[in-house]
Formats: structure tokens, sequence, C-alpha cells
């Protein structure tokens, strides 16, 4: 079935919303590799235009994944604890401006949030609309999946999404839980180009 060009399907948008329970086939651009090596690592990522605290070592990656807008790069950063069972993702992915130009940022989170719970094969037992300095859309969602409980944040800025992710035990919420969402900041200069399409 031929596609009008003006009609981008808002699925091609949200392909990466379940980055973290989905089996990536597309090899690695960069192979992961320590970021910091200290108790809690500070992650400033100039190129993402944020900064986050995680509890531990972390790891960055980058996997190109074709899309049906075009191939676009998805930037994950991760620290697990193993010994707790429990990981802390944050990730960014810039869509072509043209597509998300055609549908609401709002619905994009919300549907990306979903997405994020449906790759898990979790269910959802939390949904809340967030905001991000700057006005930007949020959606902070929990679920379930088997004995793993799910909490994601998804905001919107510009043509870029982000994703805070954390896994860990049902009934075993990390203490740092908070610590790690909260410490998640946009850098303004990044934030203000994107906003403005740039």
């Amino acid at each position: 079935m031929k596609r009008s060009p003006r009609a981008v399907p808002l699925a091609a948008l949200l392909v990466l919303a379940g980055c973290a329970g989905r089996t990536q086939t597309e090899p690695p651009v960069s192979a992961a590799e320590p970021v910091r090596e200290t108790p809690s690592s500070v992650v400033r990522s100039p190129e993402g235009g944020f900064s986050v605290t995680f509890p531990g070592p972390v790891t960055e990656e980058r996997r190109v994944q074709p899309t049906d807008v075009g191939e676009v790069t998805l930037h994950t950063f991760i620290a697990a604890r193993t010994q707790d069972d429990t990981a802390y993702y944050v990730s960014y992915t810039d869509f072509p401006p043209t597509a998300v130009a055609q549908v609401s940022p709002r619905d994009v989170v919300d549907r990306a949030s979903q997405g994020a719970l449906e790759a898990l094969g979790a269910t959802a037992i939390s949904a809340k609309p967030l905001q991000m300095e700057g006005g930007f859309p949020g959606q902070e969602v929990g679920g379930l999946s088997g004995p793993r409980r799910l909490r994601g944040r998804f905001f919107m800025v510009g043509p870029r999404l982000y994703q805070q992710l954390l896994l860990h035990p049902e009934g075993r919420a990390p203490r740092d839980a908070d610590r790690f969402f909260d410490s998640f900041k946009l850098d303004p200069g990044v934030a203000g180009r994107l906003s403005r399409g740039g």
C-alpha cells in the first residue's frame, strides 16, 4: 500500500520506545565502554544536552535503528547492579523534524511510555503527565512484568525523545530511585536549540 509522504505513521516515531526490552538486530555503532568508575557517576552529555546522576559505573552504547522515517541513532547510558537485579537507563533519540512536526508531542510521550511497557511485557499500574522545565511535555509510568517493576519518564524536546527507565524486583525499589529521576537536567542551550528545530 502506498503511503502519502505527509502521513508519517506515529508508530514509526515510537519504534524505540521500548529500547530497554527489545532485542536489537543492528550492530552497535560503538561498543559499550565505561564512562565512570565511581560509586556515584554524574554523566554529562554535551551531545545529548543533559546531565544525570547514576548509582555506579555507567556504560554508553549507540545503535542505529531503521524506521519508516529513516535511520535514527539510539544513544543509551546504562548502570546495572546485577547483585540487586536492578538497572538504570537514560536514552535519547533524534527523529526527523518534519516527521515529529506532524504529531502532538504529548501524543508521542504518551504512546512512547505505552510502547515501553508493551516491549517489556509489563502491565501499566500508574501513569501521570509531567512537564519538564521549559514547558516540554512528559509522562511518567509504572508497570509490572512478572517479578519486575518498571518506572519510566519520557520527554519530548523538539524532535528529540528522552527516556529514563528504572527496572527492579517488585517490592524492592532502590533507595536512590527518586534521586536518579530527579537528577536529570537539560542543558538550557540545547533545549532551546531543539525547540527551535535547530
